[in-house]
């Protein structure tokens, strides 16, 4: 295929570099013509970074299928290793210490989640304490950091936790890997070349270890967008970890401002507004499709009213909402929509958490894993169910020594001091964990056994658990999930896997409801916006830079036709991108069948 001549540059530099890749400017292509073009030397080893396991995927994939038309046969691993840094720092790290069980994001939940409902009872209070909590783990300095002595009782509970459990977390592994690989007691990967995807997504750790592969000789390559940047709350550096790059190794820069997505329309408005930060790379963005898009605002009465006429342009305009999305800041605003589509009879899909990733589905799924693998997190999540003080959680796990099989099996360890209403509880769940593992190994082995009925009586008991803490809606939750897991086929672990899966393949769908975070790096013919009205707070809203360029994003997956809903006063964002605003849904509905 043909390239730009700022997209063959890039392809062709060798040393640092940061690609500087605006929406729609074909970043990924360009990235998989470097790749390329640097594994055709023998000599020369490459190690990709992605910020998702669907990312690292899909240029596995893209790689692959380049080498076999080249006639080559696929990379190993040893040439070319694609991963997210959480991945690639497990397999950097364990090349060097001995290997340990490292927890799953649901299982660091979990023991979060206890050590906050430890010492906190409030919601506000748990996700104030989450926040700083993130913010610990992820700092390469800690002592500089202020934490509240209630947060520090619960990062000390979950480290306690977590060391009682014989394993590592995610949070330790980065932090260990990226520390070691800096002060130089572990050496950088043995890779010639690396190529960091989404680069202004970055933080501390993540920078840190970059910049000891780069000190080191690596040629790395940092692809990115700073008016992208939406990931603040994870400590993402964004324009200050790009601007680092280019000035700690006077890095060359390259600008794909060639944006093949949108219509001109559409992108005057969004750079319109993300060109009034003061923090970001100058750029020149060109929209190379040219004129025939169309992109308004449209002012309803409330949130019900935007919901029912949203739908009813669904239904009355289809042509235009073939490959669709509606986009909205978080996912209560899409509720109101979701009811209507029902009604309407409107076939959509809705991206973002499922029913398998809310936090009572989690902890049940994480119990069944445990029959499983022999996690120890996933019994405590159940400890307290079962009364299980608080004192004898922690000596539990230390029984354990990072597996539950003797417990599960039905063996209870001897502990001092134990009360023995709580030893009581413990050899009760102990004697019924043991016939469900005779259960799932007799169904393995092909003698008997029902997986179906195991599944069933654990979610039986779990819901038995919710309803006397009177989580009467949870409870019904996990009975459904349940019903669901019971009716798949194969072991459990299959079936686990399978509902665990996100896909994110959207080619044979109409239309998407998803976050407006979520919907980074996809495009779509027809985008809305939803919900986007200015609240009572706006005035105290600290950060205007981010909220631009959060729009920014939303507004540039639109190909064609973009139109921004809103109720009362519209955001800033939207009164700053300058774009007009229709009083009538009549005028509104022409913004959406205008646009080529």
């Amino acid at each position: 295929m043909a390239f730009t001549p700022q997209q063959q540059q890039a392809i062709d530099h060798d040393g640092h570099l940061l690609i500087v890749a605006g929406p729609g400017s074909g970043k990924t292509t360009t990235s998989v013509a470097k790749a390329m073009r640097i594994l055709s030397d023998p000599n020369r080893r490459l190690i990709m970074v992605t910020f998702t396991k669907e990312g690292a995927d899909e240029m596995r994939r893209r790689l692959d299928a380049a080498q076999v038309k080249a006639g080559g046969k696929p990379f190993g691993d040893e040439r070319l290793l694609i991963g997210t840094f959480h991945s690639i720092a497990i397999k950097h790290l364990f090349r060097h210490v001995p290997r340990r069980k490292v927890l799953s994001p649901v299982q660091q939940g979990i023991l979060l989640q206890d050590a906050l409902f430890t010492f906190l009872k409030s919601a506000e209070d748990q996700k104030a304490a989450r926040e700083i909590f993130e913010l610990y783990m992820y700092a390469i300095d800690r002592t500089k950091l202020e934490v509240p002595e209630v947060a520090m009782k619960v990062i000390e509970r979950y480290m306690e936790r977590l060391k009682a459990t014989g394993q590592m977390d995610l949070y330790s592994i980065m932090r260990d890997c990226a520390l070691r690989v800096h002060e130089g007691t572990i050496p950088p990967m043995p890779y010639t070349d690396m190529l960091v995807d989404e680069g202004q997504d970055t933080d501390d750790l993540q920078r840190c270890w970059i910049f000891a592969h780069a000190r080191s000789g690596c040629n790395v390559t940092i692809v990115g967008d700073d008016d992208q940047s939406i990931y603040e709350w994870r400590q993402a550096l964004g324009y200050a970890g790009m601007k680092s790059f280019l000035d700690t190794f006077d890095a060359k820069r390259i600008e794909l401002g060639d944006n093949f997505r949108c219509r001109q329309e559409i992108l005057f408005h969004a750079v319109t507004l993300v060109s009034l930060n003061k923090a970001r790379l100058s750029k020149t963005l060109v929209a190379r499709r040219g004129k025939g898009g169309a992109i308004a605002a449209y002012s309803t009465a409330n949130a019900e009213k935007q919901a029912q006429e949203l739908a009813a342009m669904v239904v009355e305009t289809p042509a235009q909402h073939v490959n669709a999305v509606v986009l909205a800041r978080t996912n209560r605003s899409l509720d109101l929509l979701e009811l209507e589509l029902r009604s309407a009879g409107v076939d959509y899909k809705r991206v973002g958490k499922s029913i398998w990733e809310n936090s009572h589905i989690a902890g049940y799924l994480s119990f069944l894993q445990a029959l499983v693998d022999n996690s120890p997190v996933g019994v405590l999540g159940v400890l307290h169910f079962n009364g299980i003080g608080d004192e004898m959680k922690t000596s539990i796990l230390r029984e354990m020594n990072g597996s539950a099989a003797q417990l599960l099996d039905g063996n209870v360890p001897e502990l001092e001091d134990a009360p023995p209403g709580e030893m009581k509880q413990l050899k009760s769940l102990a004697k019924d964990c043991a016939y469900w593992r005779a259960q799932l190994r007799a169904s393995n082995a092909g003698t008997g056994g029902s997986v179906a009925e195991v599944i069933l009586e654990v979610g039986d008991m779990y819901a038995g658990w919710l309803k006397a803490e009177r989580k009467t809606g949870a409870a019904d939750l996990v009975g459904i999930c349940a019903r669901i897991l019971s009716d798949l086929r194969g072991t459990l672990s299959s079936r686990l896997k399978l509902v665990s899966t996100k896909n994110r393949d959207l080619s044979d769908v109409r239309l998407v409801l998803m976050t407006m975070h979520g919907s980074k790096g996809l495009e779509f013919e027809t985008v809305h916006i939803l919900d986007a009205s200015a609240s009572d707070n706006d005035s105290a809203v600290v950060n205007y830079e981010a909220e631009r360029r959060l729009m920014f994003v939303a507004i540039t997956r639109a190909k064609n036709r973009c139109l921004v809903w809103f109720s009362g006063k519209p955001h800033l964002t939207v009164v700053e991108s300058k774009m007009a605003v229709k009083l009538r849904l009549s005028d509104a509905t022409k913004v959406i069948t205008d646009g080529n």
